[in-house]
């Protein structure tokens, strides 16, 4: 019976020195150019005025890291003779982001994720929300202006629209 006991402390102690140092990994990469990011863009939509997006995210090593966003698309009024009928999107996605360094200053991206989005369509005809995961995918580069500011423009593509947009990141 002690023995059972003592393997399951073992097997607790195991596991938890594996977490602390899978989340002690990210932090000793800090000294490196890698790190953590925030940052917002603006763009033209395949649908709507304009795309807003804000996103967070990780460089885990020179060539690869992570993104989260929110993204929204302003609503689009179309006036037909029965009425005006509007679109709107907004959305939330996550990505893995492969990063190709071309010097110290630009890079090349692209990121391949899933996007949880709702485009809502209203109007004489009736209401409708059409929510879909989308399989989402983009291409873009990034110029770094310091250490830790950079602007960047991008494609995204997922089933529901399109977005291309230039924004900024800041790094800490």
């Amino acid at each position: 019976m002690r023995s059972n006991k003592s393997a399951r402390t073992w097997r607790k102690h195991a596991l938890l020195l594996c977490c602390l140092g899978a989340l002690t990994g990210p932090a000793s990469a800090q000294g490196l150019d890698w790190g953590n990011y925030i940052g917002a863009s603006v763009g033209v939509p395949d649908f709507g005025d304009v795309g807003l997006k804000i996103f967070a995210g990780q460089q885990l090593h020179r060539y690869f890291g992570w993104e989260a966003a929110i993204t929204r698309f302003a609503r689009e009024v179309d006036s037909t003779p029965l009425g005006d009928v509007r679109t709107d999107f907004w959305g939330i996605s996550g990505a893995g982001v492969g990063i190709l360094p071309i010097n110290a200053d630009f890079s090349a991206f692209a990121k391949l994720g899933l996007m949880a989005g709702r485009k809502r369509t209203s109007g004489p005809g009736g209401d409708n929300n059409d929510d879909k995961l989308n399989l989402l995918a983009g291409v873009g580069a990034r110029y770094a202006l310091t250490p830790r500011a950079a602007v960047r423009a991008e494609y995204e593509t997922f089933d529901q629209g399109n977005l291309i947009s230039v924004g900024v990141t800041y790094k800490f």
